[in-house]
């Protein structure tokens, strides 16, 4: 059965090598704390709680790796299952990758429109500040999402043009129609702005094991956190004597 369209990138090699890495760690892992013992899986599980397993387990693997890079059977090792249980419950993988994508941004798009909700009650300045160290806080505590959006915005793809249909152009937009009222700056203006936030926002984040290893400093701490809210409001808010 087919698993999605396929990349003319694609590198078989370097997916041989990470395919025996995700082969030999997978039981060793984080993610094995998510998956049922085998006495557990002899209770025949709902289908939901299947679904959800396999979904938590494949979303670091897709954002650490991308989507050619990971097999429908890497994921089953994963999530300690047998063969075939995927396309059961999923009928693809690329119908699998579509629910991977909308949980994670469910999550996100859950939280944000909290926020949204709020910014009537504040100074428009002050909301824009508000949206910022809202964004730092999600990025520290989801790297996964800064990272799947990584994997999957550097080329033309259905999945993609998937993500921007259905959940990144509403949620730019309502940004977009709040930001620049507040800033009183121009759409064009405002995808410079949209980008430097977001990527400023998410690198420290994302690139977490890279910044230990450059500063020693854990990246996901409260005070680093804090000062890196701080930061990027100074940063952005500057020029509007915030």
């Amino acid at each position: 059965m087919s698993e999605g369209p396929s990349s003319n990138n694609f590198n078989k090699d370097n997916n041989k090598k990470i395919r025996s890495q995700i082969t030999t760690k997978a039981l060793t892992s984080s993610h094995k704390k998510t998956v049922s013992s085998p006495r557990a899986r002899k209770s025949q599980p709902r289908s939901h709680e299947i679904r959800k397993v396999l979904i938590d387990c494949a979303t670091p693997l897709f954002s650490l790796y991308g989507f050619n890079a990971i097999s429908v059977r890497d994921i089953e090792i994963v999530a300690n299952m047998k063969r075939g249980v995927l396309i059961y419950h999923f009928k693809d993988k690329a119908n699998f990758w579509r629910a991977v994508a909308d949980n994670l941004f469910n999550v996100i798009d859950t939280q944000r429109r909290i926020r949204m909700s709020v910014l009537k009650d504040v100074s428009k300045l002050e909301g824009v500040a508000m949206l910022i160290r809202f964004n730092v806080r999600l990025a520290s505590e989801h790297p996964e999402f800064a990272r799947f959006l990584t994997q999957e915005t550097k080329n033309p793809s259905w999945r993609l043009e998937y993500l921007v249909e259905n959940h990144l152009k509403s949620a730019s937009k309502s940004l977009q129609k709040y930001v620049t009222s507040a800033l009183n700056i121009t759409n064009q203006e405002f995808a410079h702005w949209y980008y430097i936030m977001f990527t400023a926002s998410a690198g420290i984040f994302a690139s977490g094991p890279e910044c230990a290893l450059l500063f020693g400093i854990d990246s996901h701490q409260p005070d680093i956190v804090e000062t890196h809210s701080k930061m990027l409001v100074a940063l952005l808010m500057a020029p509007y004597k915030y």
